[in-house]
């Protein structure tokens, strides 16, 4: 069994630096810090999110405060908006294996952070290294059929943050991460998929518990590198590659590896709805012009195929649904954080057009997984018109990446009723064009105040 060398990944986190990768790194990973605030501030819109940070708010206000993590956690991932890792080696196989996603889990600390005055400058820098990190920790290490990577890699990501935001010295660094690896959710992929938002409740708690595992290696507590080990291949993970954890560290940068969605909903439909978009180009109202619709009908890869629920009992079921997903991107040309809103995801017409999608799986698509997942839809409208357009992958990977205007433009639909439109735009010069000074804080006191004090 290969052993992890946290103590080298720790001296990495310790002494690298924002000037150290090259601009596009840097100017990916300042993309990557907006579009993931964006989509945990488009999660505090939800009433189930605001629910929660009421409930919360009677747990005590510490410096690690548990309500203040929790919340902002949950709200990182309730949209379902958030980056991840854009392929995983084992991708091909049913359930599919994910990616880690260290960037929601991470992010709750830098804004508790920002809240006490840390700068823009630093906030980029720890996000930068506790999130390659955590990456690295995702594509080396297989989840286990049927698990789902929330609070599993995430809280390394968050212990690293926290340590570097206390200066804690490198051996301790190395404790934080076996701490923060030894408590991994191990929860199942079905649960979204059925429309359980605990799921989201996964990256909050993995990012309290992450954060703490930094405050009690500071505090003395040990950390075990053959638990983690054993963890990460054999009981949650498998496939451990201890060369993946560390070759190339500070040159060759994993978190660029990630994707950026453009829709506000699990990866796997996102071919569909590229597709789709594809396919009607030109027609203003695809929806009421030429009769309108009378079928979609959606040829994609295994995965992608069985997400056919059309009478969702949540939110979060419906962005594991293809149809829901179609039929509000048909409606609002877009799906962000307000298309599964209770009123707007109640709406007859969401239904009456999930009601028109006819999934199929095809074998050839199949095939093509991992670094693949294609998809062809086929519009029929009531005149007898039809329009058609295959996509073999999804926009926002690494090789069709969000433009920056396209990143700004997210956040902002994002964080409507949340930011003020002057703040928006403020966060946006100071992360997306590096302005600096303290955009990220302006933002904290916006929204810890109205949500989680």
């Amino acid at each position: 069994m290969q052993g992890i060398d946290t103590a080298r990944i720790a001296a990495f986190a310790h002494d690298t630096s924002l000037w150290d990768p090259p601009e596009k790194v840097l100017t990916f990973t300042r993309a990557l810090l907006l579009d993931t605030l964006g989509a945990l501030l488009g999660g505090l819109r939800y009433p189930a999110v605001r629910a929660l940070a009421e409930s919360l708010r009677p747990s005590a206000t510490t410096d690690l405060p548990f309500g203040r993590l929790l919340t902002l956690g949950t709200a990182a991932t309730w949209l379902d908006a958030d980056s991840g890792g854009s392929f995983h080696p084992q991708g091909h196989r049913l359930p599919p294996v994910p990616t880690a996603h260290p960037a929601p889990h991470s992010l709750p600390v830098l804004l508790h952070a920002a809240a006490a005055g840390v700068d823009d400058r630093r906030l980029v820098e720890v996000f930068l290294i506790a999130n390659e990190i955590g990456m690295r920790f995702g594509v080396g290490t297989t989840l286990r059929p049927g698990l789902h990577p929330h609070g599993i890699h995430g809280p390394i990501a968050a212990a690293v943050a926290t340590a570097l935001l206390d200066d804690l010295p490198p051996a301790t660094i190395a404790t934080a991460i076996e701490l923060a690896g030894s408590v991994p959710m191990a929860a199942t992929l079905a649960v979204p998929m059925r429309g359980g938002t605990v799921r989201n409740l996964w990256t909050g708690l993995g990012a309290y518990y992450g954060a703490s595992a930094a405050r009690r290696a500071a505090d003395g507590a040990t950390g075990s590198g053959a638990l983690l080990r054993e963890l990460l291949d054999g009981l949650v993970c498998t496939d451990l590659s201890a060369a993946e954890l560390t070759t190339g560290l500070g040159t060759r940068w994993r978190l660029t590896d990630s994707y950026l969605k453009p829709y506000a909903c699990a990866r796997w439909v996102h071919p569909a709805l590229d597709a789709f978009r594809a396919a009607v180009t030109g027609v203003a109202d695809p929806v009421r012009e030429r009769g309108g619709l009378a079928a979609i009908e959606v040829d994609t890869f295994a995965f992608a195929a069985s997400l056919s629920t059309v009478d969702v009992s949540s939110d979060l079921q419906a962005r594991f649904s293809v149809p829901v997903s179609l039929a509000t991107l048909a409606l609002d040309g877009e799906l962000a954080a307000a298309g599964f809103l209770p009123d707007r995801l109640a709406r007859p017409e969401v239904g009456a057009l999930a009601a028109l999608v006819r999934l199929r799986e095809e074998p050839v698509f199949t095939a093509a997984l991992p670094h693949e997942r294609p998809t062809m839809v086929t519009v029929h409208w009531r005149d007898g018109s039809t329009a058609s357009a295959t996509v073999r992958n999804a926009r926002g990977n690494p090789d069709d990446p969000l433009t920056t205007d396209e990143v700004a433009a997210k956040f902002r639909r994002n964080v409507e009723d949340v930011l003020n439109a002057t703040t928006a735009d403020a966060v946006v010069a100071g992360l997306l064009d590096g302005a600096g000074g303290n955009t990220m804080a302006r933002a904290a006191a916006e929204v810890i105040g109205r949500f989680c004090p």
